[in-house]
């Protein structure tokens, strides 16, 4: 569903609403708490049963950027989200890390909940995570989707980041919300009444909202990610999900991924942005459903 079908601006609103509303835990059937992984603890969440789906992700966000899928898939899966190192509620860490530290902090914890195998679903950075954990270890995926993604940083990435850095230790953060709100919402999100400013009210309600020092962690992390050499060591059947309209990881990350994974799919969302998940939900949500489905 793109949001121009959503029908009434009301209704617009209260799947925004949704999107971080943390003090509803629907339809988690599990509020759990910190689960340690090595030095750290994180928090995560579990909802529905039968085969797992491992939810990862991106920079600056945490588990909540799911609230539009879970409904859908805790139908059909058990699914577990949570938050990065870092992010949301999970342990701060006082040092720098890799991407590759946080992949193996998602294995850790599918160790720690005897998740043998899973599917995984990995946005933006959680992409670059879920790459790393699938080359590193392929006989712990079954099934995996990267959704507006990238494949290695490079120096247009780290300068749209190191800015984002400054943004937020220089800027308040509704004037970092409006500066940064162009790279995730598309021109025609733009033109639907109330849609940016209320996801700009909302970042300013987050209670979990990442300062700049903490922030930077994650920016040097994200910048770490290099995987072009190494995506053809992904064994499992993986479906790209890529919006034409995103600027942050444009589709040219989308094509070298397809092109480089051995029998990958790639699905292009029309209008979609680095949003996609939200401005798009109903369409993702499906094109996902029947890959995992898929024997």
């Amino acid at each position: 569903m793109s949001l121009t079908s959503l029908g009434t601006e009301a209704k617009l609103h209260e799947e925004l609403s949704r999107l971080i509303d943390i003090h509803d835990p629907a339809p988690y059937n599990r509020l759990m708490p910190k689960v340690r992984v090595g030095q750290i603890e994180l928090f995560y969440q579990e909802g529905g049963h039968c085969e797992p789906v491992v939810w990862i992700h991106g920079l600056g966000i945490d588990h909540r950027v799911w609230t539009l899928q879970m409904p859908l898939f805790t139908q059909h899966f058990r699914c577990l989200a949570f938050d990065n190192r870092d992010t949301g509620q999970s342990d701060r860490t006082p040092s720098s890390y890799t991407i590759k530290t946080m992949a193996d902090d998602a294995l850790r914890l599918m160790d720690a909940l005897a998740i043998d195998k899973a599917h995984v679903v990995g946005l933006s950075m959680g992409g670059a995570i879920a790459q790393e954990l699938a080359i590193a270890h392929p006989t712990r995926i079954k099934r995996l989707v990267l959704v507006s993604t990238y494949t290695s940083s490079d120096r247009r990435g780290a300068d749209v980041l190191n800015s984002f850095v400054l943004m937020r230790a220089r800027f308040s953060r509704e004037e970092y919300a409006r500066a940064t709100s162009p790279w995730v919402f598309t021109y025609q999100n733009y033109r639907i009444p109330g849609l940016v400013e209320l996801a700009i009210t909302r970042f300013l309600e987050d209670p979990y909202f990442i300062p700049a020092d903490v922030y930077a962690h994650q920016v040097e992390a994200a910048m770490s990610h290099f995987a072009e050499d190494r995506l053809s060591r992904i064994a499992a059947p993986t479906l790209i999900v890529a919006g034409d309209e995103d600027i942050m990881t444009p589709m040219r990350f989308a094509r070298t991924l397809h092109q480089q994974i051995p029998g990958a799919r790639l699905a292009v969302i029309q209008g979609g942005g680095h949003a996609l998940i939200l401005t798009h939900a109903e369409e993702f949500n499906q094109l996902v459903l029947s890959f995992l489905k898929e024997p």
